[in-house]
């Protein structure tokens, strides 16, 4: 039994210094404990011994000697210097173990914080650069809608061309022009489409030098989407890609048609003041040749009293004076002299007309006249009436190509204040309405919207100025008046004109139907 517990010790002793094989310092503790408890083991068995063979009082006495206790207190002693270096060494690893958990939970806070700061940082220049593409992106859309608006606003014609001549980009103005409401009708499509034909060959050769790196400006005549006809001035100039290769241009376009309109006017009036001198001259050659025919009329008079002879030589002279009333509004339009406003009756001025129209309109067209002999008269220029009767009646018989009826009528017209409201032009008054009708082709409702523009005309060319309505209308809103239009397609149409009669009637202002010939020298 005893040898059992000497070997488990033993045992022990040898786990216990394995398990403690790598510190030094429990190695010498060890080293120190182990005799010690082998000698205490030998006092043990030696007490055993002396129980069996000597009895309890022999016992006694070695538990009780000196040695024996001297022992047990040196492994006690060894067992508390170990238990407290191992409880000092255990308090100083469990001081380091804070020391470290505060390090490790400080060191934990500041690399949070760090990373807060760290994260933050990232975060407002991240927020920063979005601003900042965003603040760009914003002013770049408002720069780009500002040069839209800027370009679209331009009273000209702005577009880009590709090299192969299709249309990349045009401004609001150019839609206008080419009569189209969306640029997508254009995009892609090529430019030379609505250029007139007779104009595409100097319109490539154009295009083909500003693809060559050239400037250039070109005149040609386009047709729009409806149908209208324009003559155009392009300044082009070419736009060059990085590798320095022509690639598109941009060319700006500007309506130049009134220019050329009121160019060919200009020439027109020339061509005009030439006739007008020319007319001048053969006026007062004839008038020069019928002065004597009249006079040796008024000599035949008395030299041939007899009736039939009078009435042949009163025809001859009628006719002389109608040919010199012809020569005078002849060399008035030609020198363009505008009378005096003087007291006109109407039933002359219309005489007048209806005597033109059956001497030079067609006999297809039958002139039918009613002018009542209660007319009142009115205040005006003789001359410039005249011509705008003339308009008119000039005009309905280019509306009869085919022949048809042109009745002219007159009446005394009183508007009231319901009337005046309903026309802008009215004003509450009495009026003379003269009123010209014809059984032509008639007018749409867009047509009678532009007759009064300038240069507008439905005839063809050299047919028509395109300024006779509008220069009517403006002598009748010089003299007070306004002008009424209606008209039907394949129905006709009707001109009123309103002209303010005037109240008091100077019978020495009257325009003398005749006057007499009287020679120039």
């Amino acid at each position: 039994m005893q040898e059992v517990y000497y070997q488990q010790t033993n045992s022990k002793i040898q786990i216990l210094s394995k398990l403690t094989a790598n510190n030094h310092q429990k190695q010498q503790w060890i080293y120190l404990l182990e005799p010690k408890i082998t000698n205490r083991l030998n006092i043990l068995q030696q007490e055993i011994y002396l129980r069996q063979n000597q009895g309890l009082e022999a016992v006694r006495q070695q538990i009780l000697s000196d040695k024996d206790k001297q022992i047990g207190k040196e492994i006690q002693q060894l067992i508390h210097d170990s238990l407290k270096a191992e409880q000092n060494l255990l308090h100083q690893e469990m001081q380091q173990s804070q020391v470290s958990c505060q390090k490790a939970i400080v060191t934990f806070f500041i690399a949070a914080i760090v990373d807060l700061v760290v994260v933050t940082l990232v975060y407002g220049l991240l927020s920063r650069y979005i601003r900042q593409v965003q603040q760009t992106e914003l002013a770049l859309c408002q720069s780009e809608n500002r040069l839209r608006a800027m370009i679209d606003a331009e009273p000209e014609c702005i577009k880009l061309i590709a090299k192969d001549g299709t249309l990349l980009e045009i401004n609001a103005y150019g839609l206008a022009m080419m009569e189209v409401e969306s640029a997508d009708v254009l995009i892609g499509k090529p430019i030379d489409a609505v250029i007139v034909p007779e104009y595409r060959a100097a319109f490539a050769d154009f295009h083909k030098s500003i693809c060559q790196g050239n400037k250039g400006t070109l005149e040609f005549e386009i047709v729009g989407f409806k149908g209208t006809r324009r003559y155009i001035e392009t300044h082009a100039v070419p736009l060059r890609n990085e590798s320095d290769a022509t690639f598109l241009h941009l060319a700006v376009t500007r309506d130049i048609t009134q220019q050329k309109q009121l160019e060919a006017q200009l020439l027109r009036s020339q061509r005009l003041q030439s006739i007008g001198t020319l007319a001048s001259g053969i006026a007062h050659d004839l008038n020069n040749i019928l002065s004597p025919i009249l006079m040796s009329v008024q000599l035949l008079h008395k030299k041939l009293p007899d009736q039939q002879s009078q009435q042949i030589l009163q025809t001859l002279e009628n006719n002389v004076k109608r040919g010199a009333n012809l020569l005078k509004q002849v060399l008035c339009f030609a020198r363009g002299v505008e009378g005096k406003r003087t007291i006109v009756q109407i039933q002359a001025l219309i005489a007048e007309i209806e005597e033109i129209i059956a001497q030079t309109f067609p006999k297809s067209i039958i002139c039918q006249i009613d002018i009542p002999k209660n007319l009142w008269y009115i205040r005006g220029d003789t001359t410039q009436l005249h011509q705008v009767l003339i308009n008119l009646v000039i005009n309905a018989r280019d509306a009869m190509p085919n022949g048809g009826v042109l009745r002219i009528a007159a009446e005394n017209v009183v508007i009231g204040e319901h009337s005046a409201q309903i026309n802008i032009n009215a004003k509450v008054g009495s009026y003379i309405a003269i009123v010209v009708t014809d059984t032509g082709m008639g007018m749409s409702s867009s047509v009678q919207q532009r007759i009064f523009e300038p240069f507008f005309t439905t005839k063809e060319v050299g047919k028509g100025t395109g300024l006779g309505l509008s220069t009517a209308l403006g002598i009748v809103k010089n003299h007070g008046g306004f002008v009424n239009v209606y008209s039907q397609v394949g129905r006709g149409t009707q001109f009123t004109v309103y002209l303010p009669a005037s109240t008091s009637k100077d019978a020495h202002s009257l325009s003398p139907e005749l006057e007499s010939v009287t020679g120039d020298g």
